[in-house]
């Protein structure tokens, strides 16, 4: 029996490495030497916020290894200072990548982003960057072509049968992400062609699954939605009374239950979360109405997506950013010890978890941290800060969890600490850096990404991933 349990232990273990890291991405970066390439994700593609998946040097000679974590087909892209470059990936696989020299005859600004070319080594025709660049030569074709029914607006017979005709020939295909691309390219390209919008919305809308993590679906969401919300506003005081008087999102949710496209309840909610975005800096609603409706979809919503992102939108408006002091404090530990964030981080980069022991969800994300700190904690201070209502209750937790051998904290300021750290619910998570600064804000839970960032802050910078050691010798 106990060699079959540690026999089962070690395939898990070997299948939770294997899946820590499932893909791998090599690459050639001449001209990039010594220089920090990472990869970076949209978290959602309302409020477009960008999270760091992972990052490597780009050794003496421009060669490097990338390798992260994905459960689906995602749209990545790397950075290496200013320069971008862009693909697909998919889980459990290898790219083989060259990223170009930056042409500074494409751009103007150097200390604005821009594209560089990248070179992707395929292996099949039916690997997703192979599908969507051979459709986009096609599409790049059909547009070149027919461009004259375009500009004479009578381009809707010509797109229909490009349709009919990209379906038929990719009819073979099995991807989930590459049918979405197919349809929504073609979605976009009709809705600026002045299609009518009910016949857009019954195409590509009506009774169709959002697709929260495509970014075509989304371009073609966002511009059949745009400034949606504030448009109405202009035409209903009740919407502007909704929101800048009563301030719930609930109520203003049941306002826009029968206006036109808005039926369904999920883009209901949807748009409404991107109207309340867009309208933040436009001066339709004021902004402390906008970040409390935004505060009760984080809290009340029944869709995780939609708390997810109306979570950054609330980041996006915050003063705390990655790169951005964080603010000081100075708190008792469970016998009365004074510890500040200064002393802290001094020497190491601190990861912060606030909790009460009265939350689920915090208590459940405290048994991963056992293991973080068992790897990373010789370069990582883990401390966990309650927000209980009195030290003796952090005692009482810290006896029953013993175990728990980091660094507890109990917050005596009442609600400044948590102001200061713009904190709406429980459990929240902050990793800074030696020098005080955010490195993520929020941070990602002990049991998301959060292990990826630790192991890319901690790995030694000369030997990354042990890329061209052999040359370099």
């Amino acid at each position: 029996m106990r060699q079959k349990s540690a026999l089962f232990i070690l395939s898990f273990l070997i299948t939770f490495l294997c899946a820590a890291q499932n893909v791998t991405i090599i690459g050639i970066a001449k001209t990039y030497e010594n220089k920090e390439v990472g990869i970076w994700v949209r978290t959602d593609y309302i409020s477009n916020l960008e999270k760091q998946l992972t990052f490597c040097t780009i050794d003496s000679v421009g060669n490097f290894i990338l390798k992260f974590n994905t459960k689906e087909i995602r749209y990545i892209t790397l950075k290496i200072e200013k320069s971008i470059a862009s693909l697909c990936v998919e889980p459990n696989s290898t790219y083989d990548i060259m990223l170009m020299p930056p042409d500074s005859t494409t751009y103007q600004n150097p200390n604005l982003e821009h594209d560089v070319k990248i070179s992707i080594k395929l292996k099949s025709k039916t690997e997703i960057n192979a599908l969507t660049m051979d459709y986009d030569k096609r599409f790049d074709n059909f547009l070149s072509v027919d461009y004259r029914s375009f500009v004479a607006r009578s381009a809707q017979p010509k797109i229909d049968s490009f349709k009919i005709a990209m379906r038929s020939f990719y009819s073979t295909v099995t991807n989930n992400y590459f049918e979405p691309y197919l349809t929504y390219t073609i979605a976009a390209l009709e809705e600026k062609t002045k299609v009518s919008e009910k016949k857009l919305y019954a195409n590509y809308l009506n009774g169709k699954p959002v697709l929260y993590g495509h970014p075509e679906y989304f371009s073609f969401f966002n511009a059949f939605y745009k400034q949606k919300l504030q448009n109405l506003a202009l035409l209903q005081n009740d919407i502007v009374f909704q929101v800048n008087d009563r301030g719930s999102f609930s109520g203003l949710k049941s306002l826009m239950r029968n206006v036109e496209f808005l039926q369904n309840d999920t883009i209901r909610e949807l748009v409404l979360i991107k109207g309340l975005y867009e309208s933040y800096y436009d001066g339709t609603f004021k902004k402390g109405s906008i970040k409390a409706m935004l505060d009760q979809v984080v809290a009340e919503s029944n869709i995780a997506e939609h708390q997810h992102i109306a979570q950054n939108c609330l980041n996006s408006f915050s003063k705390l950013k990655p790169g951005a002091l964080a603010p000081f404090f100075e708190l008792p530990d469970k016998t009365g010890v004074t510890h500040s964030l200064d002393e802290l981080r001094s020497k190491k980069y601190v990861y912060i978890i606030f909790f009460d022991a009265n939350c689920s969800a915090c208590l459940q994300q405290m048994k991963v941290i056992p293991s973080l700190k068992k790897q990373y904690g010789e370069r990582i201070d883990f401390i966990s800060i309650s927000t209980d209502n009195s030290n003796v209750d952090l005692k009482t937790f810290c006896q029953k969890n013993s175990k728990y051998d980091w660094l507890f904290l109990y917050d005596n300021s009442g609600t400044q600490l948590k102001n200061n750290y713009e904190i709406k619910s429980l459990p929240a998570y902050f990793l800074i850096d030696p020098n005080g600064r955010f490195v993520q804000v929020p941070a990602d839970s002990p049991d998301e990404d959060i292990d990826q960032v630790l192991f890319d802050i901690t790995k030694p910078k000369g030997k990354r991933h042990n890329v061209g050691a052999k040359k370099n010798k």
